[in-house]
């Protein structure tokens, strides 16, 4: 699995999102068919791991978890619905 930015497809979104949110980072990955967000705000991070077909492997949710919070991810709240996954991590 890998995790690969394509953030530049989707500068549209990410520009309208940084304006109307308290956002101020957002990075747009994809990991296999999967769809990965990463925000980050003032007091907290946030990332959406969303798959249309299949439900999320904690494979993936643990690959996401050591590529983008690193030193972080043992802090990290994990929240599973039936295809999406959302990890929170306070600053």
């Amino acid at each position: 699995m890998q995790l690969i930015d394509v953030t530049n497809s989707y500068s549209r979104m990410i520009h309208r999102e940084l304006i109307e949110s308290p956002a101020h980072f957002i990075k747009v990955y994809t990991l296999g068919n999967s769809k990965v967000v990463y925000k980050k705000k003032h007091a907290f991070s946030q990332i959406v791991i969303t798959n249309k077909l299949r439900p999320i492997t904690n494979k993936e949710v643990d690959l996401v978890k050591e590529k983008l919070l690193k030193d972080k991810a043992s802090q990290a709240t994990v929240t599973r619905g039936e295809k999406a996954v959302e990890i929170v991590v306070d600053h």
